[in-house]
């Protein structure tokens, strides 16, 4: 359900929807949302895992994604700030938590002769300087909304997303083309000593809309920035309703994957 917070340094409102789809037996995405409070400042973070369908228990790969991210919110980034570390080195921390993170999937996968492996897009908010820290691997996605127009903040790490930066594809062809699932990079799936994409921007009242595939491949972007700009999500209940509604037009025009989306608005 959707959940509204106050304090005394930010307003913000929270959704999500997960469904596995008119096809799937599993729903091998996963989600979290986690605040806290220190020194009188919120930290946010919110993460869609996404797992591999072509691998076998991706759901347990994008869970134990989550659950590391969680760990890593509640302990590491606490440190952090109790040692008054700056966002570089929270940065830096996170990304060699998350390679310690792929290298113990990908150990469990030789140990156990499976293959498991999941896309990750993340971002902490950080109240206290005012910035957001986006981490992201995969061909999940994060966008940035305002009333006036729509952000995509990360780039697919996939056979299509790449031939849509360098001009070979549109966006519109690349949600038809069946090579849509062949990631370049993610979590876990062997991939060893890759690199994952980091962006810092300054934080703004805007919405915020991490997916997984499922969610965008039947919608364009102009129709998630008419429903999901901030002026038309002004309560939990209306967040609420907008995801089930566009999860539902996914099923309705024959999406076949797992559907996951989750709404931060700060307002």
């Amino acid at each position: 359900p959707a959940k509204y917070e106050r304090n005394d340094t930010m307003d913000y409102l929270f959704s999500y929807c997960t469904d596995k789809g008119p096809c799937r037996d599993v729903n091998q995405d996963s989600l979290c949302f986690k605040s806290a409070e220190y020194k009188g400042n919120t930290f946010l973070l919110a993460a869609v895992c996404d797992g591999m369908g072509g691998l076998s228990d991706g759901e347990n790969a994008s869970a134990y994604v989550i659950k590391k991210l969680s760990q890593w919110f509640e302990n590491n980034l606490a440190s952090l700030l109790h040692r008054k570390k700056g966002i570089l080195d929270i940065r830096k921390n996170l990304d060699e938590y998350i390679h310690m993170v792929n290298d113990k999937i990908n150990k469990y996968s030789a140990k156990n002769n499976k293959m498991l492996g999941t896309t990750m897009t993340a971002i902490i908010v950080l109240t206290d300087i005012n910035k957001i820290l986006t981490a992201h691997v995969g061909d999940s996605r994060a966008y940035k909304i305002s009333d006036n127009e729509i952000t995509l903040i990360t780039n697919d790490h996939s056979v299509v997303g790449e031939e849509v930066r360098n001009g070979f594809l549109t966006e519109e062809l690349a949600n038809s083309d069946e090579r849509q699932n062949q990631l370049t990079k993610c979590i876990g799936a062997d991939f060893d000593d890759i690199s994952y994409d980091y962006t810092i921007n300054d934080m703004e009242s805007c919405v915020y809309m991490l997916c997984s595939d499922g969610f965008r491949k039947k919608i364009s972007s102009s129709e998630f920035s008419e429903s999901l700009k901030p002026s038309e999500i002004t309560d939990k209940i209306k967040a609420e309703n907008t995801l089930r509604r566009l999860t539902e037009l996914n099923i309705q025009r024959d999406e076949t994957d797992n559907i996951t989306s989750l709404l931060l608005r700060i307002i």
